[in-house]
């Protein structure tokens, strides 16, 4: 804006408002200084190889910024993508520790339930080697609760097998997120080289300015000198018609008197003419006078007398006629003087004339030239401001180029970082995984060693059992024969407190089994409430991300729709817009396959980086935890069964 005023102040005095309004809207930075004259450009002629190569950078600068913008968009989307796989991998990671953790308070149930399975085989050992008691019939309980524990075996070890494939899927997306880094990297410094061929590019442009605008500043100086040559030859012009004026108007007054002198002479010649006239008269008088001299006296006298005024009037006459002609011969020198000066005035006046009408055209000239210097130094000074504002907005790029930089390589470092942690992270898990796999086979080795002392209790259980098979049916016989006699049995004391005790014990463990079984039905309803609360939280979030999904591809549509400026671009666009929805595809594959209890209805618009996984993992642990529950309830319902099978079979015996 200073340097506008100043122009404008400088060139105020040949140029009106309108047409620097006018000429505001013209014109190239080549046009604006080569229309500043042949002289300035022969005085320096590497001028006109940086305009034109300046006017030509312009728009292939423009392009190559418009091209950088583009792969930074671009770059910018990988970096999302890549970062969305990375907190996929988080997720899977989080999954994965989880399911260990569920793996290893597994294997704590299980070893809790083998030392509770081995502490009721050694009391029950204790009970057969004690006195003559009635054994319980627990091979049945203890073969289910075998038969649960191998299921529970064949569970962990599928979900430790599901749990190798789910970090082994990890590792794949940790080496595809680390490849991603390294193209990130590799476009981070290409587009670092780019950055710096702009930064060389607008240092020429500046320079290349810098001698547009001393141009400017010669063009104008240039103008300065023309408009003082222009109000000198004006104001010489006005003297000069100043001064014919004057002698113009002194010629008038001249030929004024020279009329007045013209009318006195025509005056003086009539009255010579009379004279003239009256003198022939005279003559003619004075020659009758002479033929008649002697007619009388008094005629003599009188004769005389007016011979004698005659006379003096005569000589006054030829006095005057004399003066007159002298007069009258002044007068005809200074007519044919006054003749010569007005043929030299006449002269002047058509010299002044042609040089008045010179003066005017190289007044025109002048100011078409002035107005041509006006035009084009604002025509300079339009293409100065949009060169100035492109240098700007390229100054604006290069500072969003070197901030992007910056964060990418910020982004870079600690995606280096992340990528550290992860591979520890990976290296505990794989610890983690080592160990309960050891834990899992001592597990084994522990069940399978509790399973032959299992067997061999079973079979001194079995001949316990026909021990007391035999001694049953021999009390029953002699009850038989002995209730024949009497009507009254006799049992012994320990048999009468053991039975009493045992239903006790029975129905107190009844109840207990009913507590439990109601507490589980109110823990399953709580964790049916929780499913449909998550599983509504899960159709919320999927709607958001369907409408989050659905204004992005407008948006992508309508960017793609605005940046359509030519066909080549319109062209990459769509193959990365179809690049964009296969990778899309193949992520909600992989989705699918990995989450195969969720419906594909639910599965279809997750993306990667969602936290759909989070709630579809939880839901399944949620099933797990209802299949746990469900088979504790059947295992309490099978306890009771037996409890009550044992029972009439004791009561069976007794009666």
């Amino acid at each position: 804006m200073g340097s506008e005023n100043w122009l404008n102040n400088n060139i105020r005095g040949g140029m009106n408002r309108a047409e620097i309004d006018d000429i505001k809207r013209i014109g190239s930075v080549k046009a604006a200084v080569s229309l500043y004259g042949e002289r300035f450009l022969e005085r320096k002629p590497g001028l006109q190889k940086t305009q034109v190569s300046f006017s030509e950078k312009l728009p292939s600068s423009a392009k190559e910024l418009h091209l950088a913008k583009r792969d930074i968009g671009r770059l910018n989307e990988s970096r999302k993508v890549a970062e969305s796989e990375k907190a996929q991998a988080e997720s899977e990671l989080f999954n994965a520790r989880k399911t260990v953790k569920d793996l290893t308070l597994q294997i704590e149930q299980s070893n809790s339930e083998a030392k509770a399975q081995k502490q009721e085989i050694e009391k029950l050992k204790k009970k057969e080697r004690g006195e003559n008691g009635l054994p319980l019939d627990v091979g049945e309980v203890d073969k289910h609760q075998y038969m649960e524990m191998m299921r529970e075996l064949e569970f962990v070890k599928h979900e430790l097998s599901r749990l190798k494939l789910d970090m082994a899927s990890v590792k794949q997306a940790k080496l595809r997120a680390e490849k991603e880094t390294e193209a990130s990297v590799s476009r981070m410094r290409s587009y670092s080289c780019s950055v710096e061929a702009l930064r060389k590019e607008i240092e020429d442009a500046n320079e290349e300015q810098v001698l547009v605008e001393l141009a400017r500043i010669e063009a104008i100086k240039e103008l300065e000198a023309i408009e003082a040559q222009r109000v000198a030859e004006a104001t010489q012009f006005s003297d000069t018609i100043e001064k014919t004026r004057n002698r113009i108007k002194d010629f008038t007054k001249e030929l004024d008197w020279e009329k007045k002198l013209e009318t006195q002479l025509a005056i003086t010649n009539a009255d010579v003419d009379v004279l003239q006239n009256e003198l022939k008269l005279v003559r003619a008088m004075e020659s009758r006078v002479k033929q008649n001299e002697n007619p009388g006296d008094t005629e003599v006298s009188e004769g005389r007398e007016e011979q004698s005024e005659t006379s003096m009037l005569l000589q006054s006459v030829t006095e005057e006629q004399e003066a007159a002609k002298k007069e009258l011969m002044s007068i005809r020198e200074e007519g044919y003087r006054f003749m010569s000066s007005m043929d030299a005035i006449r002269d002047e006046i058509k010299r002044v004339s042609k040089e008045s009408a010179q003066l005017k055209s190289l007044e025109d000239k002048a100011d078409l030239t002035v107005q041509s210097l006006n035009s084009k130094l604002l025509k300079a000074k339009s293409k100065m401001e949009a060169a100035s504002a492109a240098e700007e907005k390229a100054k604006a790029i290069v500072s969003n180029l070197s901030i992007t930089l910056q964060q990418l390589k910020t982004e870079t470092d600690a995606a280096k970082k992340e990528r550290e942690l992860i591979r520890e992270e990976t290296a505990c898990v794989q610890a983690a995984i080592q160990k309960t796999e050891s834990q899992i086979d001592l597990a084994e080795n522990r069940l399978e060693a509790a399973m032959q002392e299992l067997e061999a209790v079973k079979a001194s259980e079995a001949t316990a059992l026909e021990s007391l098979k035999k001694l049953s049916e021999k009390t029953m016989r002699a009850r038989a024969m002995a209730s024949k006699r009497k009507s009254s049995i006799t049992i012994s004391k320990f048999e009468y407190e053991y039975l009493i005790g045992r239903a006790e014990e029975a129905k107190e463990v009844a109840d207990k089994k009913v507590a439990a079984a109601e507490a589980w039905v109110e823990a399953l309803k709580a964790s049916e409430k929780e499913i449909l609360i998550e599983t509504e939280i899960a159709h919320n979030e999927l709607k958001e991300l369907q409408a989050k999904q659905e204004t992005s591809r407008k948006d992508k549509s309508m960017e793609v729709e605005r940046a359509a400026g030519t066909e080549h671009y319109d062209a990459r666009q769509q193959s990365e817009i179809n690049k964009d929805l296969q990778v899309e595809k193949a992520l909600r594959r992989k989705s699918l396959k990995e989450n195969g209890s969720s419906t594909p209805r639910r599965a279809k618009p997750r993306k990667p980086s969602s936290p759909g996984a989070w709630h579809v993992a939880r839901s399944a642990s949620i099933t797990r935890r209802k299949r746990k529950a469900m088979r504790n309830m059947a295992k309490l319902f099978r306890r009771k069964r037996t409890d009550k099978d044992h029972l009439s079979a004791c009561s069976n015996v007794l009666e």
